[in-house]
């Protein structure tokens, strides 16, 4: 009886060592096996979104500074200083009736009056009929040179004689006003007008009439003057002093 047990646990033993261990931990990983990695050097694939860069925005862009450099081009020349109409001492002419024929109203002008620049009305025309004709100018400080044409007589402003052998077309009259005061008269209807540089003529009529006008020049240029039956007047301090 004491024989068969030691044989018994001799063939357990025997058993036990032809299974399998039953332990569930991973077996260790074999260093005789690495893991494969990649050794290429070429870089992967670009994206296509990112091969072409984005457009810079307009607002990213540099504005370069201006340049503080001085110009080296030369300044353009200045304008040439508008034409100024001759004048010299301011002159007036009243008459019961006014006349002007071929009248073009060209605009306001420059003159000169005592030395300085003023804006004057210019007229030009072919001839003037006036009336009971009285001009007025200060030839000097306080003295005064009066012509009176005779009364109900027309004195005539014409265009000087023209040279027909020569091809240019014969000078108007010009005339520089700084004032015209009357009544214009258009068709027998007598409408009260005072023109000057500030208030020109809304109109341009070839052939006007004024009646009981004054008129303020400072120059006349262009015309022959005929005063029927002229008498001169000179007054100086309130003393006159008649010449024929």
């Amino acid at each position: 009886m004491m024989r068969t047990q030691p044989m018994a646990a001799v063939a357990m033993v025997a058993v036990l060592a032809l299974q399998p261990p039953s332990s569930t931990e991973p077996p260790p990983a074999s260093s005789s096996s690495p893991v494969p990695t990649t050794t290429s050097s070429e870089p992967p694939p670009a994206s296509s979104s990112s091969a072409t860069p984005p457009p810079a925005s307009s607002s990213s862009v540099p504005t370069p500074p201006p340049s503080t450099e001085s110009s080296t081009a030369p300044a353009p020349p200045p304008p040439a200083p508008a034409p100024v109409a001759g004048g010299g001492r301011e002159w007036t002419l009243k008459a019961s009736r006014l006349e002007l024929n071929g009248l073009n109203f060209v605009g306001v002008v420059d003159s000169v009056l005592n030395g300085q620049v003023i804006k004057v009305l210019k007229f030009t025309t072919s001839d003037m009929k006036i009336r009971d004709l009285v001009q007025t100018a200060e030839v000097s400080p306080g003295v005064k040179l009066i012509t009176a044409a005779r009364a109900g007589s027309i004195s005539t402003v014409n265009l000087k004689p023209f040279n027909g052998g020569s091809k240019e077309p014969p000078p108007l009259i010009e005339l520089f006003t700084i004032q015209l005061k009357g009544n214009l008269d258009f068709l027998g209807i007598k409408i009260p007008v005072d023109y000057t540089a500030a208030h020109p003529p809304p109109l341009n009529v070839p052939l006007v009439a004024f009646t009981d006008v004054t008129v303020r020049n400072t120059d006349l240029k262009g015309g022959n003057l005929t005063i029927p039956g002229a008498q001169i007047s000179i007054v100086s301090n309130q003393v006159s002093a008649e010449r024929r």
